[in-house]
Parts: structure tokens; C-alpha cells; sequence
């Protein structure tokens, strides 16, 4: 069938049989081939040729090998632009479609997506799994300037990621988040602060302290000079304090 395909042809329905490929054509005109050597065989050598078609619909028998190998020529076909239809008694091959009276080109328009929304193979992640492997220290994430050892253990700040501290009453927790959060924001790390617990005023005086490496109490002549700095940071709180309403 492939004489009759015409070069702007960007769908096509792939069939085992040559009888199929015209039973489609003469009912639907859609572009049709037959695979060469039967419904489950699709040699690499044919693979240049379809490379034109944006969409393909796998409709090759009505038996489970049919639909086996239908799943399999996908994959290798790229299963985002392929289609199968699914053997059953109202879904027979084409030629027996075409006698039983049967309407192909609405037995086309079931045909099912090769690939599930939800569900991804290994080749279509190739091509990022190499990216994280050139961009190593660019996966890692923002590396932290004052605590060495956590780099280690978290291997940076990530995208997408959570992390959890605990401990008792007393232990350090804001202190440390504050440090951890600081380090970050000082990099360029846009950082929110969501604290129901500790007021901004009091979050803010511990996290300027901090940027400070000093006590401004005792030097408030040095309050602007650390505070204009600490303001060019990309650091915001939340208004919320205490106990919230969920909405």
C-alpha cells in the first residue's frame, strides 16, 4: 500500500493483511498500509518509513497474538502518537468489519492511546535521566555556605522537595531553621516564612541577629546600616499567627 501514500499524509492506520488495508481505504479513505509479513511482524527496516505520520492507529486482528504484538509495535513506534483498537466481537478486523456491515470509521474513533496519561516508560525519561547526569552539582540544588556537614546528608536545597525538622520545646528548631533559611535567602533563595508560632517582629529581630553575626542591642547605631541590607534580601512572613481558620 505504500505507492498509494501521499506525502502530506500525517495519519495512517497500520493493518496485518493487504485485504484490511483496502477494506479501510475503501470505506474510510484514510491512509492504509499492510505490514509485509503479517499482523506480528514489524521488521526495524520499515520503521524509516512511518516516520511522516504524526498519528497511528495499530488495527491489526482480532486474536490476543494481534493485540500483543499491536502493544509492542507501539513502543517501538513511540506509543504518544499511536492508537490501538481493541479485538472484540463488535471490533473484528477490517475485511470482516467491512462485510459484517460495521461501521469502520467509528470503530476508528474508539481506538484506544497506546500510552496511559499517568504511566511513563524508561524512553521517555531518557533524555532527562542524561540531563541530571551532566548537570550533577545543578540537581544537587543550592549548596549551604555555613553548614558543610548538612550538605552531605541533603546534598542541597531541591526543588520539589520537603524537609521536616522535630525536636523537644528548647532544642534550637527556630534558631537553626532561621540559620538554615538565612543561608539560603542570602544566596538568592526567594524564602517565605509561614511562623504560627513566633511572631514576624521576634522571627525578624533572631533572623537580623543572625545576618548581623552580632548583638545590634548593644550597637544601635548599626541598626539601619545591617537593616538596609537584611531589607534587599528575598525574604517575606505570613500575616498568619496562632490558631487559623483552614480557609
Amino acid at each position: 500500500g505504500l505507492p498509494l501514500i501521499g506525502r502530506r499524509d500525517t495519519e495512517l492506520v497500520l493493518t496485518g493483511w493487504e485485504l484490511d488495508a483496502l477494506a479501510l481505504h475503501q470505506a474510510t479513505g484514510v491512509a492504509s498500509l499492510a505490514l509485509p509479513r503479517g499482523a506480528t511482524c514489524l521488521p526495524p527496516t520499515l520503521l524509516p518509513y512511518l516516520e511522516q505520520f504524526k498519528r497511528i492507529t495499530l488495527w491489526l486482528g482480532e486474536d490476543l497474538r494481534s493485540w500483543e504484538a499491536a502493544k509492542l509495535f507501539a513502543r517501538k513506534l513511540n506509543l504518544k502518537r499511536c492508537s490501538l483498537v481493541r479485538p472484540g466481537n463488535l471490533q473484528p478486523r477490517p475485511l470482516e468489519a467491512l462485510n459484517q456491515g460495521l461501521n469502520l470509521t467509528k470503530i476508528l474513533r474508539t481506538a484506544l492511546p497506546a500510552s496511559h496519561k499517568s504511566i511513563v516508560s524508561f524512553r521517555q525519561l531518557r533524555e532527562e535521566v542524561f540531563g541530571e547526569l551532566v548537570n550533577t552539582e545543578q540537581v544537587a540544588g543550592v549548596k549551604w555556605a555555613r553548614f558543610p556537614e548538612l550538605n552531605k546528608l541533603l546534598k542541597g536545597h531541591r526543588r520539589g522537595e520537603l524537609t521536616v525538622f522535630t525536636g523537644p520545646t528548647g532544642s534550637g528548631k527556630t534558631t537553626f531553621i532561621s540559620e538554615y533559611a538565612l543561608d539560603l535567602c542570602m544566596q538568592g533563595v526567594c524564602t517565605l516564612w509561614g511562623s504560627f508560632e513566633i511572631n514576624n517582629v521576634r522571627l525578624a529581630k533572631i533572623m537580623l541577629t543572625q545576618f548581623a553575626a552580632q548583638r545590634l542591642e548593644d550597637q544601635l547605631e548599626l541598626y539601619d546600616e545591617w537593616a538596609d541590607r537584611f531589607e534587599d534580601l528575598p525574604l517575606y512572613f505570613m500575616t498568619f499567627h496562632g490558631q487559623q481558620n483552614i480557609k
